[in-house]
Protein backbone atom coordinates (compact mmCIF):
# COMPACT_ATOMS: atom_id res chain seq x y z
CA UNK A 1 0.00 0.00 0.00
CA UNK A 2 0.93 3.70 -0.77
CA UNK A 3 2.13 5.13 2.22
CA UNK A 4 0.95 9.05 3.64
CA UNK A 5 2.25 11.39 2.08
CA UNK A 6 3.36 9.29 -0.94
CA UNK A 7 2.45 10.09 -4.71
CA UNK A 8 2.06 8.01 -7.28
CA UNK A 9 4.88 7.74 -9.84
CA UNK A 10 4.53 9.60 -12.63
CA UNK A 11 4.28 8.13 -15.89
CA UNK A 12 6.56 8.76 -18.96
CA UNK A 13 6.15 6.72 -21.48
CA UNK A 14 8.71 6.37 -24.60
CA UNK A 15 11.09 7.93 -22.02
CA UNK A 16 13.89 5.30 -22.06
CA UNK A 17 14.96 2.60 -25.33
CA UNK A 18 14.78 3.39 -28.94
CA UNK A 19 13.40 6.24 -29.13
CA UNK A 20 15.29 8.53 -26.56
CA UNK A 21 18.44 7.21 -28.95
CA UNK A 22 20.14 9.15 -31.66
CA UNK A 23 19.28 6.78 -34.14
CA UNK A 24 15.79 8.16 -34.26
CA UNK A 25 16.35 11.71 -33.81
CA UNK A 26 15.05 14.02 -36.07
CA UNK A 27 17.26 15.25 -39.05
CA UNK A 28 15.52 18.56 -38.65
CA UNK A 29 18.05 21.08 -36.63
CA UNK A 30 16.70 24.52 -37.49
CA UNK A 31 14.10 26.81 -35.52
CA UNK A 32 12.61 27.98 -38.77
CA UNK A 33 10.85 24.99 -40.94
CA UNK A 34 13.74 24.53 -43.49
CA UNK A 35 13.25 24.07 -47.79
CA UNK A 36 14.39 20.82 -46.72
CA UNK A 37 12.13 19.92 -44.00
CA UNK A 38 8.69 21.29 -46.16
CA UNK A 39 9.60 19.04 -48.99
CA UNK A 40 10.69 15.84 -47.32
CA UNK A 41 8.63 16.01 -43.87
CA UNK A 42 5.27 17.65 -45.39
CA UNK A 43 5.50 17.29 -49.40
CA UNK A 44 6.74 13.60 -50.46
CA UNK A 45 6.92 11.69 -46.97
CA UNK A 46 3.30 12.10 -46.11
CA UNK A 47 2.66 10.79 -49.58
CA UNK A 48 3.24 6.94 -48.06
CA UNK A 49 0.80 6.71 -45.76
CA UNK A 50 -2.01 8.73 -47.58
CA UNK A 51 -1.49 5.79 -50.42
CA UNK A 52 -2.34 2.95 -47.89
CA UNK A 53 -4.98 4.74 -45.53
CA UNK A 54 -6.60 6.13 -49.22
CA UNK A 55 -6.11 3.13 -50.82
CA UNK A 56 -7.90 1.18 -48.05
CA UNK A 57 -10.48 3.20 -47.88
CA UNK A 58 -11.33 3.90 -51.32
CA UNK A 59 -11.61 -0.35 -51.98
CA UNK A 60 -12.59 -2.14 -48.85
CA UNK A 61 -16.16 -1.59 -49.20
CA UNK A 62 -15.93 -2.04 -53.20
CA UNK A 63 -13.69 -5.76 -52.46
CA UNK A 64 -16.79 -6.63 -49.84
CA UNK A 65 -19.43 -5.95 -51.93
CA UNK A 66 -17.34 -8.04 -54.65
CA UNK A 67 -16.62 -10.71 -52.96
CA UNK A 68 -20.26 -10.86 -51.54
CA UNK A 69 -21.21 -11.29 -54.77
CA UNK A 70 -18.81 -13.84 -55.94
CA UNK A 71 -19.59 -15.94 -52.57
CA UNK A 72 -22.70 -15.36 -53.24
CA UNK A 73 -24.03 -15.02 -56.23
CA UNK A 74 -28.07 -14.52 -57.58
CA UNK A 75 -30.42 -16.86 -58.28
CA UNK A 76 -31.43 -17.96 -62.26
CA UNK A 77 -33.60 -15.16 -62.26
CA UNK A 78 -31.37 -12.87 -61.00
CA UNK A 79 -33.02 -12.28 -57.52
CA UNK A 80 -30.73 -11.89 -54.66
CA UNK A 81 -29.25 -14.23 -52.63
CA UNK A 82 -30.62 -13.66 -49.07
CA UNK A 83 -27.27 -15.22 -47.63
CA UNK A 84 -25.73 -11.56 -49.64
CA UNK A 85 -28.69 -8.66 -48.20
CA UNK A 86 -27.74 -10.77 -44.42
CA UNK A 87 -24.27 -9.91 -45.13
CA UNK A 88 -25.10 -5.86 -45.39
CA UNK A 89 -26.45 -6.01 -41.95
CA UNK A 90 -23.35 -7.60 -40.95
CA UNK A 91 -21.06 -5.31 -42.86
CA UNK A 92 -22.63 -2.03 -40.75
CA UNK A 93 -22.66 -4.22 -37.71
CA UNK A 94 -18.87 -4.88 -37.52
CA UNK A 95 -18.41 -1.36 -39.09
CA UNK A 96 -20.52 0.11 -36.11
CA UNK A 97 -19.04 -2.02 -33.41
CA UNK A 98 -15.62 -0.64 -34.75
CA UNK A 99 -16.27 2.94 -34.51
CA UNK A 100 -18.20 2.39 -31.04
CA UNK A 101 -14.50 0.55 -30.18
CA UNK A 102 -12.63 3.73 -31.76
CA UNK A 103 -14.24 6.03 -28.47
CA UNK A 104 -12.14 3.91 -26.70
CA UNK A 105 -8.94 3.71 -28.89
CA UNK A 106 -9.12 7.65 -29.13
CA UNK A 107 -9.30 8.14 -25.41
CA UNK A 108 -6.35 5.41 -25.11
CA UNK A 109 -4.44 7.25 -27.95
CA UNK A 110 -4.68 10.62 -25.37
CA UNK A 111 -3.83 8.93 -22.65
CA UNK A 112 -0.68 7.71 -24.22
CA UNK A 113 0.00 11.40 -25.83
CA UNK A 114 -0.54 13.45 -22.54
CA UNK A 115 1.90 10.36 -20.44
CA UNK A 116 4.45 10.67 -23.35
CA UNK A 117 8.05 12.06 -21.99
CA UNK A 118 10.42 11.77 -25.67
CA UNK A 119 12.93 13.87 -27.22
CA UNK A 120 11.47 12.81 -30.25
CA UNK A 121 8.51 15.01 -29.55
CA UNK A 122 4.64 14.08 -27.84
CA UNK A 123 3.24 12.37 -31.48
CA UNK A 124 5.80 11.59 -33.60
CA UNK A 125 7.04 8.37 -32.27
CA UNK A 126 3.65 6.68 -31.75
CA UNK A 127 3.09 7.92 -35.06
CA UNK A 128 6.02 5.90 -36.27
CA UNK A 129 4.85 2.94 -34.37
CA UNK A 130 1.13 3.17 -35.51
CA UNK A 131 1.93 3.43 -38.96
CA UNK A 132 3.61 0.26 -39.74
CA UNK A 133 0.59 -1.99 -37.58
CA UNK A 134 -1.51 -0.08 -39.80
CA UNK A 135 0.53 -0.93 -43.13
CA UNK A 136 0.88 -5.21 -41.89
CA UNK A 137 -3.21 -4.71 -41.33
CA UNK A 138 -4.26 -3.30 -44.17
CA UNK A 139 -2.20 -6.25 -46.54
CA UNK A 140 -3.98 -8.92 -44.71
CA UNK A 141 -7.63 -7.29 -45.34
CA UNK A 142 -7.25 -8.35 -48.74
CA UNK A 143 -4.44 -11.07 -48.74
CA UNK A 144 -6.93 -14.49 -48.36
CA UNK A 145 -10.30 -15.49 -49.83
CA UNK A 146 -13.25 -17.84 -48.81
CA UNK A 147 -11.96 -20.65 -51.04
CA UNK A 148 -9.18 -20.92 -48.28
CA UNK A 149 -11.02 -20.13 -45.06
CA UNK A 150 -14.64 -21.18 -46.20
CA UNK A 151 -17.12 -19.41 -43.55
CA UNK A 152 -14.38 -19.03 -41.68
CA UNK A 153 -13.67 -16.50 -43.83
CA UNK A 154 -15.61 -13.97 -43.26
CA UNK A 155 -14.69 -14.00 -39.00
CA UNK A 156 -11.27 -13.26 -40.21
CA UNK A 157 -12.38 -10.27 -42.56
CA UNK A 158 -14.37 -8.83 -40.29
CA UNK A 159 -12.06 -8.92 -37.19
CA UNK A 160 -8.89 -7.44 -39.83
CA UNK A 161 -11.98 -4.56 -40.72
CA UNK A 162 -12.37 -3.78 -37.16
CA UNK A 163 -8.96 -3.97 -36.21
CA UNK A 164 -8.06 -1.49 -39.16
CA UNK A 165 -10.88 1.54 -38.12
CA UNK A 166 -9.70 1.23 -34.65
CA UNK A 167 -5.56 0.83 -34.66
CA UNK A 168 -5.25 0.91 -38.29
CA UNK A 169 -6.83 4.96 -38.93
CA UNK A 170 -7.55 6.42 -35.44
CA UNK A 171 -4.44 7.67 -34.36
CA UNK A 172 -3.43 8.57 -37.93
CA UNK A 173 -6.14 10.69 -38.15
CA UNK A 174 -5.43 12.43 -35.12
CA UNK A 175 -1.68 13.09 -35.95
CA UNK A 176 -2.87 14.27 -40.06
CA UNK A 177 -5.40 16.32 -37.99
CA UNK A 178 -2.62 18.10 -35.38
CA UNK A 179 0.99 18.07 -36.73
CA UNK A 180 1.44 21.03 -38.40
CA UNK A 181 0.16 23.09 -35.76
CA UNK A 182 2.87 21.67 -32.98
CA UNK A 183 6.14 22.32 -35.96
CA UNK A 184 5.90 26.17 -35.70
CA UNK A 185 4.20 29.06 -34.13
CA UNK A 186 4.46 30.84 -37.31
CA UNK A 187 0.85 31.70 -39.08
CA UNK A 188 2.50 31.56 -42.62
CA UNK A 189 4.63 28.39 -41.57
CA UNK A 190 1.43 27.13 -40.82
CA UNK A 191 -1.26 27.67 -43.84
CA UNK A 192 2.06 26.67 -46.24
CA UNK A 193 2.28 23.11 -44.53
CA UNK A 194 -0.75 22.80 -44.22
CA UNK A 195 -1.37 23.50 -48.10
CA UNK A 196 1.43 21.27 -48.47
CA UNK A 197 0.09 18.25 -46.20
CA UNK A 198 -3.39 18.94 -48.16
CA UNK A 199 -1.33 18.54 -51.51
CA UNK A 200 -0.38 15.31 -50.82
CA UNK A 201 -3.75 14.36 -49.58
CA UNK A 202 -6.37 16.02 -52.14
CA UNK A 203 -3.81 16.61 -55.41
CA UNK A 204 -1.27 13.71 -55.42
CA UNK A 205 -3.59 11.20 -53.69
CA UNK A 206 -6.27 12.22 -55.86
CA UNK A 207 -4.56 11.58 -59.07
CA UNK A 208 -2.83 8.49 -57.84
CA UNK A 209 -5.91 6.96 -56.01
CA UNK A 210 -8.87 8.68 -57.04
CA UNK A 211 -8.02 8.76 -60.81
CA UNK A 212 -5.95 5.90 -61.44
CA UNK A 213 -6.92 3.31 -58.97
CA UNK A 214 -10.68 4.15 -59.61
CA UNK A 215 -11.69 5.02 -62.69
CA UNK A 216 -8.41 2.82 -64.19
CA UNK A 217 -7.52 0.03 -61.97
CA UNK A 218 -11.24 -0.91 -60.65
CA UNK A 219 -13.27 -0.93 -63.82
CA UNK A 220 -10.24 -2.62 -65.78
CA UNK A 221 -8.79 -4.72 -63.35
CA UNK A 222 -10.10 -5.41 -59.88
CA UNK A 223 -13.45 -5.77 -61.40
CA UNK A 224 -12.37 -9.03 -62.85
CA UNK A 225 -9.76 -10.08 -60.92
CA UNK A 226 -10.06 -10.14 -56.86
CA UNK A 227 -6.92 -11.07 -55.99
CA UNK A 228 -5.58 -7.92 -57.68
CA UNK A 229 -6.56 -6.10 -54.49
CA UNK A 230 -3.92 -7.75 -52.33
CA UNK A 231 -1.01 -7.05 -54.89
CA UNK A 232 -1.98 -3.49 -55.05
CA UNK A 233 -1.55 -3.40 -51.35
CA UNK A 234 1.32 -5.25 -51.19
CA UNK A 235 3.07 -3.04 -54.05
CA UNK A 236 1.55 0.53 -51.71
CA UNK A 237 3.25 -0.85 -49.01
CA UNK A 238 6.41 -1.59 -50.39
CA UNK A 239 6.78 2.42 -51.57
CA UNK A 240 4.99 3.67 -48.33
CA UNK A 241 7.95 2.26 -45.90
CA UNK A 242 10.63 4.27 -46.98
CA UNK A 243 8.28 7.20 -47.34
CA UNK A 244 7.06 6.70 -43.42
CA UNK A 245 10.67 7.20 -43.04
CA UNK A 246 11.28 10.25 -44.85
CA UNK A 247 8.59 12.04 -43.50
CA UNK A 248 9.44 10.94 -39.68
CA UNK A 249 12.73 12.10 -40.02
CA UNK A 250 12.13 15.50 -41.44
CA UNK A 251 9.36 16.65 -39.12
CA UNK A 252 10.15 18.07 -35.36
CA UNK A 253 7.79 19.22 -32.80
CA UNK A 254 9.28 22.60 -32.10
CA UNK A 255 5.71 24.02 -30.79
CA UNK A 256 6.11 21.13 -27.52
CA UNK A 257 9.57 21.88 -26.77
CA UNK A 258 8.64 25.63 -26.42
CA UNK A 259 5.96 24.56 -24.30
CA UNK A 260 8.05 21.83 -22.15
CA UNK A 261 10.43 25.06 -21.61
CA UNK A 262 7.86 27.03 -20.36
CA UNK A 263 6.27 24.89 -18.07
CA UNK A 264 7.29 23.77 -14.52
CA UNK A 265 9.00 20.63 -14.39
CA UNK A 266 10.12 20.95 -18.23
CA UNK A 267 6.47 18.65 -19.01
CA UNK A 268 3.50 20.35 -20.81
CA UNK A 269 1.75 17.14 -20.51
CA UNK A 270 0.58 18.23 -16.96
CA UNK A 271 -2.90 19.58 -17.14
CA UNK A 272 -5.95 18.58 -15.38
CA UNK A 273 -8.01 16.80 -17.54
CA UNK A 274 -11.00 19.34 -16.65
CA UNK A 275 -8.83 22.53 -17.82
CA UNK A 276 -8.05 20.93 -20.66
CA UNK A 277 -11.58 21.15 -21.71
CA UNK A 278 -12.44 23.91 -20.13
CA UNK A 279 -9.97 25.55 -22.43
CA UNK A 280 -11.28 23.78 -25.22
CA UNK A 281 -15.13 24.04 -25.19
CA UNK A 282 -14.96 28.19 -24.13
CA UNK A 283 -12.96 28.83 -27.48
CA UNK A 284 -15.42 30.03 -30.00
CA UNK A 285 -13.43 29.27 -32.43
CA UNK A 286 -12.43 25.42 -31.78
CA UNK A 287 -16.34 24.89 -31.09
CA UNK A 288 -17.30 25.97 -34.27
CA UNK A 289 -14.85 24.23 -35.95
CA UNK A 290 -14.91 20.76 -34.17
CA UNK A 291 -19.13 21.02 -34.92
CA UNK A 292 -18.40 21.46 -39.08
CA UNK A 293 -15.56 18.87 -39.05
CA UNK A 294 -17.77 16.64 -37.03
CA UNK A 295 -20.42 16.41 -40.08
CA UNK A 296 -18.13 15.98 -42.60
CA UNK A 297 -17.11 12.84 -40.68
CA UNK A 298 -20.81 11.87 -40.60
CA UNK A 299 -21.41 12.08 -44.03
CA UNK A 300 -17.74 10.94 -45.02
CA UNK A 301 -18.51 7.80 -42.82
CA UNK A 302 -22.13 6.75 -44.37
CA UNK A 303 -20.93 7.28 -47.93
CA UNK A 304 -17.85 5.51 -47.47
CA UNK A 305 -15.54 5.42 -51.25
CA UNK A 306 -18.44 3.81 -53.67
CA UNK A 307 -20.83 6.41 -53.59
CA UNK A 308 -19.41 8.30 -56.43
CA UNK A 309 -18.42 5.01 -58.01
CA UNK A 310 -22.18 3.80 -58.23
CA UNK A 311 -23.44 6.94 -59.68
CA UNK A 312 -21.45 6.96 -62.36
CA UNK A 313 -21.82 3.74 -63.36
CA UNK A 314 -25.81 3.26 -62.81
CA UNK A 315 -26.63 6.99 -63.24
CA UNK A 316 -24.43 8.17 -66.04
CA UNK A 317 -23.66 5.40 -68.15
CA UNK A 318 -20.65 3.96 -67.06
CA UNK A 319 -22.49 0.09 -66.46
CA UNK A 320 -22.22 0.22 -70.45
CA UNK A 321 -19.71 2.71 -71.02
CA UNK A 322 -16.63 1.78 -68.60
CA UNK A 323 -14.44 4.88 -69.75
CA UNK A 324 -17.31 7.28 -68.10
CA UNK A 325 -15.83 6.91 -64.78
CA UNK A 326 -12.61 8.07 -66.20
CA UNK A 327 -14.21 11.00 -67.93
CA UNK A 328 -16.43 12.00 -64.76
CA UNK A 329 -13.11 11.85 -62.85
CA UNK A 330 -11.36 13.81 -64.99
CA UNK A 331 -13.98 16.65 -65.94
CA UNK A 332 -14.38 16.67 -62.03
CA UNK A 333 -11.32 16.64 -61.29
CA UNK A 334 -9.73 19.80 -62.81
CA UNK A 335 -10.30 22.19 -60.65
CA UNK A 336 -8.07 19.89 -57.80
CA UNK A 337 -5.42 21.14 -60.29
CA UNK A 338 -6.23 24.60 -60.51
CA UNK A 339 -6.74 24.72 -57.01
CA UNK A 340 -2.46 24.51 -56.84
CA UNK A 341 -2.29 28.02 -58.75
CA UNK A 342 -5.32 29.47 -57.49
CA UNK A 343 -6.11 28.60 -53.53
CA UNK A 344 -2.93 29.78 -52.14
CA UNK A 345 -2.90 33.59 -53.44
CA UNK A 346 -6.46 33.65 -52.73
CA UNK A 347 -6.20 33.10 -49.63
CA UNK A 348 -3.47 35.07 -48.84
CA UNK A 349 -4.99 38.08 -50.13
CA UNK A 350 -8.73 37.31 -48.67
CA UNK A 351 -8.07 34.86 -45.72
CA UNK A 352 -9.33 31.30 -45.33
CA UNK A 353 -11.93 31.72 -43.69
CA UNK A 354 -13.60 33.92 -46.59
CA UNK A 355 -11.92 31.86 -49.67
CA UNK A 356 -13.92 28.81 -47.89
CA UNK A 357 -17.50 30.49 -47.57
CA UNK A 358 -17.11 31.60 -51.30
CA UNK A 359 -16.51 28.20 -52.28
CA UNK A 360 -19.29 25.88 -49.94
CA UNK A 361 -21.73 28.63 -51.25
CA UNK A 362 -20.66 27.68 -54.89
CA UNK A 363 -20.70 23.55 -53.38
CA UNK A 364 -24.23 24.47 -52.73
CA UNK A 365 -25.86 25.70 -55.43
CA UNK A 366 -23.82 22.98 -57.78
CA UNK A 367 -24.99 19.91 -55.79
CA UNK A 368 -28.97 21.16 -55.39
CA UNK A 369 -28.44 21.40 -59.65
CA UNK A 370 -26.90 18.36 -60.01
CA UNK A 371 -29.05 16.74 -58.00
CA UNK A 372 -32.27 18.13 -59.58
CA UNK A 373 -30.56 16.61 -63.10
CA UNK A 374 -29.08 13.74 -61.44
CA UNK A 375 -28.93 11.61 -64.87
CA UNK A 376 -28.21 14.31 -67.16
CA UNK A 377 -24.51 13.36 -68.15
CA UNK A 378 -23.67 17.36 -69.28
CA UNK A 379 -25.44 18.77 -66.41
CA UNK A 380 -23.92 16.15 -63.79
CA UNK A 381 -20.27 17.20 -65.14
CA UNK A 382 -20.99 21.11 -64.99
CA UNK A 383 -22.56 20.69 -61.30
CA UNK A 384 -19.27 18.23 -60.76
CA UNK A 385 -16.73 20.08 -61.99
CA UNK A 386 -18.07 23.94 -60.38
CA UNK A 387 -18.76 21.37 -56.62
CA UNK A 388 -14.97 20.72 -57.20
CA UNK A 389 -14.19 24.38 -57.24
CA UNK A 390 -16.26 24.89 -54.12
CA UNK A 391 -14.03 22.37 -52.04
CA UNK A 392 -11.03 23.83 -53.37
CA UNK A 393 -10.52 25.61 -49.87
CA UNK A 394 -11.13 22.48 -47.88
CA UNK A 395 -9.19 20.41 -49.97
CA UNK A 396 -6.18 22.49 -49.56
CA UNK A 397 -6.49 25.44 -46.77
CA UNK A 398 -9.28 24.80 -44.65
CA UNK A 399 -7.77 22.75 -41.51
CA UNK A 400 -5.05 25.52 -41.12
CA UNK A 401 -8.27 27.50 -39.16
CA UNK A 402 -8.63 24.69 -36.62
CA UNK A 403 -4.37 25.10 -36.18
CA UNK A 404 -5.32 28.65 -35.72
CA UNK A 405 -7.85 27.69 -32.74
CA UNK A 406 -5.46 25.93 -31.42
CA UNK A 407 -2.95 29.07 -30.89
CA UNK A 408 -6.51 30.98 -29.44
CA UNK A 409 -6.88 28.16 -27.17
CA UNK A 410 -3.19 28.58 -26.03
CA UNK A 411 -3.26 32.20 -26.12
CA UNK A 412 -5.99 31.99 -23.49
CA UNK A 413 -5.48 29.07 -21.75
CA UNK A 414 -1.93 28.72 -22.09
CA UNK A 415 -2.27 25.14 -23.04
CA UNK A 416 -1.01 23.05 -25.64
CA UNK A 417 -4.04 20.90 -26.22
CA UNK A 418 -2.62 19.14 -29.21
CA UNK A 419 -1.94 15.18 -28.32
CA UNK A 420 -3.42 15.48 -25.03
CA UNK A 421 -6.12 13.17 -23.49
CA UNK A 422 -8.85 16.22 -23.87
CA UNK A 423 -8.52 16.06 -27.62
CA UNK A 424 -8.49 11.72 -27.55
CA UNK A 425 -12.23 12.75 -25.62
CA UNK A 426 -13.61 14.05 -28.51
CA UNK A 427 -12.20 12.52 -31.24
CA UNK A 428 -13.73 9.35 -29.38
CA UNK A 429 -17.02 11.29 -29.17
CA UNK A 430 -16.66 11.76 -32.61
CA UNK A 431 -16.12 7.93 -33.57
CA UNK A 432 -19.13 7.15 -30.99
CA UNK A 433 -21.49 9.91 -33.46
CA UNK A 434 -20.05 7.98 -36.70
CA UNK A 435 -20.38 4.61 -35.29
CA UNK A 436 -24.53 4.33 -36.30
CA UNK A 437 -23.99 5.75 -40.05
CA UNK A 438 -20.51 3.78 -40.73
CA UNK A 439 -21.07 1.46 -43.84
CA UNK A 440 -24.34 2.47 -43.90
CA UNK A 441 -24.48 3.26 -47.78
CA UNK A 442 -23.37 -0.47 -48.33
CA UNK A 443 -25.56 -1.88 -46.18
CA UNK A 444 -28.92 -0.10 -47.54
CA UNK A 445 -27.69 -0.83 -50.93
CA UNK A 446 -28.05 -4.56 -50.06
CA UNK A 447 -31.11 -4.42 -48.22
CA UNK A 448 -32.72 -3.10 -51.65
CA UNK A 449 -31.55 -6.18 -53.07
CA UNK A 450 -28.56 -4.54 -54.79
CA UNK A 451 -26.05 -6.51 -56.64
CA UNK A 452 -22.61 -5.74 -57.29
CA UNK A 453 -22.54 -7.93 -60.87
CA UNK A 454 -23.24 -6.43 -64.11
CA UNK A 455 -24.08 -10.13 -65.33
CA UNK A 456 -26.83 -10.32 -62.93
CA UNK A 457 -27.84 -6.82 -62.65
CA UNK A 458 -27.31 -4.55 -65.73
CA UNK A 459 -29.72 -2.20 -64.70
CA UNK A 460 -30.86 -1.82 -61.10
CA UNK A 461 -34.20 -0.74 -60.11
CA UNK A 462 -35.16 2.90 -60.11
CA UNK A 463 -35.83 3.32 -56.27
CA UNK A 464 -32.19 1.79 -56.30
CA UNK A 465 -31.08 4.94 -58.46
CA UNK A 466 -32.89 7.47 -56.33
CA UNK A 467 -31.12 6.58 -53.12
CA UNK A 468 -27.55 6.71 -55.56
CA UNK A 469 -28.28 10.22 -56.10
CA UNK A 470 -29.70 11.23 -53.30
CA UNK A 471 -26.88 9.63 -50.96
CA UNK A 472 -24.33 11.80 -53.51
CA UNK A 473 -25.64 15.15 -53.34
CA UNK A 474 -28.24 15.47 -50.19
CA UNK A 475 -25.88 15.04 -47.90
CA UNK A 476 -23.43 17.77 -49.27
CA UNK A 477 -26.18 20.01 -49.90
CA UNK A 478 -26.87 20.28 -45.73
CA UNK A 479 -23.04 20.22 -45.42
CA UNK A 480 -22.70 23.31 -47.71
CA UNK A 481 -25.72 25.55 -46.02
CA UNK A 482 -23.82 24.62 -42.50
CA UNK A 483 -20.57 25.95 -43.59
CA UNK A 484 -22.59 29.02 -45.45
CA UNK A 485 -24.30 29.52 -41.71
CA UNK A 486 -21.30 29.17 -39.15
CA UNK A 487 -18.11 30.71 -40.85
CA UNK A 488 -19.07 33.93 -40.49
CA UNK A 489 -18.57 33.67 -37.19
CA UNK A 490 -14.43 31.89 -37.41
CA UNK A 491 -12.63 35.49 -37.27
CA UNK A 492 -9.87 33.73 -35.97
CA UNK A 493 -7.50 35.13 -38.16
CA UNK A 494 -7.88 38.75 -37.34
CA UNK A 495 -6.55 37.83 -33.45
CA UNK A 496 -3.28 36.07 -34.69
CA UNK A 497 -0.81 39.37 -34.61
CA UNK A 498 -2.11 39.72 -31.33
CA UNK A 499 -1.79 35.85 -30.35
CA UNK A 500 1.69 35.67 -31.87
CA UNK A 501 2.74 38.69 -30.10
CA UNK A 502 1.68 37.11 -26.52
CA UNK A 503 3.46 33.18 -27.28
CA UNK A 504 6.76 35.05 -28.38
CA UNK A 505 7.05 37.63 -25.31
CA UNK A 506 5.74 33.78 -23.02
CA UNK A 507 8.51 32.45 -24.98
CA UNK A 508 10.89 34.97 -24.79
CA UNK A 509 10.54 35.20 -20.58
CA UNK A 510 11.28 31.60 -20.28
CA UNK A 511 14.43 31.19 -21.98
CA UNK A 512 15.59 34.61 -19.73
CA UNK A 513 14.05 33.05 -16.56
CA UNK A 514 16.63 30.23 -17.40
CA UNK A 515 19.66 31.97 -18.20
CA UNK A 516 19.70 31.54 -21.74
CA UNK A 517 20.28 34.28 -24.13
CA UNK A 518 17.34 35.75 -26.37
CA UNK A 519 17.43 36.16 -30.28
CA UNK A 520 14.41 37.31 -31.91
CA UNK A 521 12.75 35.03 -34.46
CA UNK A 522 14.44 36.89 -37.36
CA UNK A 523 17.97 37.13 -36.42
CA UNK A 524 17.74 32.86 -35.14
CA UNK A 525 16.70 32.68 -38.47
CA UNK A 526 19.64 34.73 -40.24
CA UNK A 527 22.28 32.87 -38.12
CA UNK A 528 21.00 29.68 -39.28
CA UNK A 529 21.19 30.09 -42.85
CA UNK A 530 24.56 31.49 -42.52
CA UNK A 531 25.17 28.31 -40.73
CA UNK A 532 23.71 26.22 -43.05
CA UNK A 533 25.76 28.06 -45.82
CA UNK A 534 28.71 27.92 -44.48
CA UNK A 535 28.35 23.52 -44.24
CA UNK A 536 27.04 23.54 -47.56
CA UNK A 537 30.55 25.57 -48.93
CA UNK A 538 32.68 23.63 -46.37
CA UNK A 539 31.02 20.04 -48.07
CA UNK A 540 31.42 21.34 -51.63
CA UNK A 541 35.35 22.09 -51.36
CA UNK A 542 35.87 18.89 -49.64
CA UNK A 543 33.48 17.14 -52.07
CA UNK A 544 35.75 19.00 -55.28
CA UNK A 545 38.85 18.62 -53.72
CA UNK A 546 38.41 14.94 -53.92
CA UNK A 547 36.82 14.59 -56.99
CA UNK A 548 39.78 16.82 -58.36
CA UNK A 549 42.44 14.12 -57.07
CA UNK A 550 40.73 11.34 -58.72
CA UNK A 551 40.55 12.91 -62.09
CA UNK A 552 44.08 14.86 -61.80
CA UNK A 553 42.45 17.85 -62.48
CA UNK A 554 43.87 21.27 -60.75
CA UNK A 555 41.22 22.34 -58.03
CA UNK A 556 41.88 26.51 -58.24
CA UNK A 557 40.68 26.24 -61.81
CA UNK A 558 37.45 24.48 -61.29
CA UNK A 559 36.88 26.15 -58.20
CA UNK A 560 36.88 29.02 -59.97
CA UNK A 561 34.71 27.89 -62.66
CA UNK A 562 32.18 27.18 -60.28
CA UNK A 563 32.77 30.34 -58.68
CA UNK A 564 32.26 32.37 -61.69
CA UNK A 565 29.40 30.58 -63.13
CA UNK A 566 27.45 31.36 -58.97
CA UNK A 567 28.66 34.73 -60.10
CA UNK A 568 26.47 34.91 -63.23
CA UNK A 569 23.63 33.33 -61.70
CA UNK A 570 23.57 35.91 -58.11
CA UNK A 571 23.61 38.83 -60.99
CA UNK A 572 20.65 37.34 -62.87
CA UNK A 573 18.91 36.87 -59.73
CA UNK A 574 19.47 40.63 -58.74
CA UNK A 575 18.85 42.03 -61.99
CA UNK A 576 15.32 40.18 -61.61
CA UNK A 577 14.59 41.34 -58.27
CA UNK A 578 15.56 44.75 -59.42
CA UNK A 579 13.41 45.09 -62.36
CA UNK A 580 10.49 43.22 -60.29
CA UNK A 581 10.69 46.12 -57.31
CA UNK A 582 11.06 48.74 -60.48
CA UNK A 583 7.60 46.98 -61.77
CA UNK A 584 6.17 46.98 -58.71
CA UNK A 585 7.62 51.07 -57.31
CA UNK A 586 5.61 51.65 -61.37
CA UNK A 587 2.83 50.22 -60.30
CA UNK A 588 2.79 51.95 -57.40
CA UNK A 589 2.98 55.49 -58.53
CA UNK A 590 0.45 54.69 -61.01
CA UNK A 591 -1.87 54.38 -58.51
CA UNK A 592 -1.52 57.26 -56.79
CA UNK A 593 -2.12 59.12 -60.01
Amino acid sequence: MRGKGETMKEINLLSKGIFNSKLLDSRVKTRAVSRKEKIFGHLIGPLGMIFIVNTIAGLVEKFFMQMVGLTYPAGPDGSANPLAQAMGDEYQLVVMIARILMVGVGILNGWLLSHTKCRQGRMRPWYLIFSFLTIIIGVLIFLFSPNLFGEAYWVYFFILLACYHTIGTTYFFTYRDSIVSLITHDPKEKMELSFMRKLCWTLISGIIIGFIVGTVLIPFWLQNDIKGYAILLIAMSVCAVPLLLMEYYYTKERVIEDADAESEGGNSNRVPLKEQLKAMFTDRFYVILIVLMTMQGLIDNFKGGNVQYYYVQYLLGGATHPEMQMLYSIATGVPLGIGIFAIWPLAKKFGIKNVTFVGYAIALVSSIVGWIFADNMVVALVAGFFRNIGWMPNAYIFITLLYYAYDDIDFRSHIRVEGLLGVGIVTALQNLIYAPVAGGYESLLLNKGFVDNLEVMPDPPEAVKEFMSMSFYLFDIILGAAMVILLPFVNVEKKLPKINEELLRRKKEAVLAKGGVWLEPEEQDRIEREQAAKEHEENRIADLRELCAKKGLDFETENNKYLAAEAGKERKREEKEAAKKAKQEAKAAKKKK
